[in-house]
């Protein structure tokens, strides 16, 4: 036990060595993950300690926070002399609208429905309000099929409509509900796959993931430490919302037959639920003297990957 215990310390440090994480999207990763479920509200010298063990020192972890703060990610609370802070808003909406592509994953059930934004013009908008649009869209998982129309196969008017008000151009485009009527004749929207989102790119994200967290999981053992499974829970969320956000999630229709993120996404899953109590005890132990801001953690958890009693039914099979 105590090798194997070893072994899962070696490949933590080795992984923290190798690709540690950036202190402003961890935050991001810690908050929405494992603060929100509990109140979403930390202390700053907690939120310290919470990434001291990830290798983020004070000074970076200060100044991500103020960034994050300015970019209206984070908002601010001063009592006295410390400061508490949680998602603002739009650091809200942001997180809700990631989490269902990070714990939920594409529908497995299509019917051919596409959403189509078109931005016929811009009146006098500026070139970098037309990247920054661009740039919205894409990472909501459109894909630029002509210039000025962007695609994405399943209904997702509500993001498009959220990204064109977030950017004030929501007089300026047309979103649309559309459906392929040529009955396979001619070009469909689907041959357009490679052109319009980078598959091998991901696909080479999901097996590295693969190739990096599998080993963790198999040197995972009752013995693991609180602070182990913390830190097995935030970087595997973080290395896997680093992916998953720039995958399109498409439907399996449209995906190679050996598709990596399918497998990807249930080791994610097993890996989740595998540490999850434990880590949970890390934090209980870390923030838990303060109950005023730090709750009962939140029921809608228990439903990440698709629920924690089928992800152990896979990791048990």
């Amino acid at each position: 036990m105590h090798d194997m215990q070893q072994s899962l310390q070696c490949q933590l440090h080795a992984l923290l060595e190798r690709d540690p994480p950036r202190a402003k999207s961890l935050c991001v990763t810690l908050l929405g993950d494992a603060i929100e479920p509990h109140g979403g509200s930390i202390w700053l010298s907690k939120l310290i300690e919470l990434v001291a063990p990830l290798g983020i020192n004070e000074r970076l972890l200060r100044t991500s926070v103020f960034r994050l703060v300015a970019q209206d990610w984070l908002q601010s609370e001063r009592h006295g002399r410390r400061s508490l802070y949680r998602l603002s808003k739009q650091g809200r909406d942001l997180t809700e609208q990631a989490s269902e592509r990070i714990y939920e994953g594409p529908s497995p059930s299509w019917q051919g429905d596409w959403t189509l934004v078109v931005l016929p013009r811009f009146g006098n908008a500026s070139l970098s309000k037309r990247g920054e649009v661009r740039r919205e869209l894409i990472w909501a998982g459109f894909g630029a099929i002509a210039p000025g129309i962007f695609a994405l196969p399943r209904n997702q008017t509500v993001t498009a409509n959220k990204v064109l008000g977030k950017l004030k151009l929501g007089n300026h485009a047309l979103v649309l509900g559309a459906h392929e009527m040529n009955e396979g004749k001619g070009l469909l929207i689907s041959e357009l796959v490679t052109q319009c989102w980078d598959l091998d790119g991901v696909a080479r994200q999901y097996q590295n993931f693969l190739d990096t967290f599998q080993p963790i999981l198999a040197a995972i053992n009752t013995d693991m430490h609180p602070l182990q499974a913390y830190l097995i829970r935030a970087l595997t969320l973080h290395e896997w919302r680093r992916i998953v956000l720039h995958d399109p999630q498409l439907p399996t229709q449209m995906l190679p037959s050996d598709w990596p993120g399918h497998t990807a996404r249930t080791l994610c899953g097993a890996l989740y639920w595998r540490v999850f109590d434990q880590a949970e005890v890390f934090l209980d132990e870390s923030l838990g003297q303060d109950p005023e801001h730090y709750q009962p953690l939140q029921p809608f958890v228990y439903q990440r990957f698709g629920g924690r009693n089928t992800v152990r039914g896979v990791q048990a099979a």
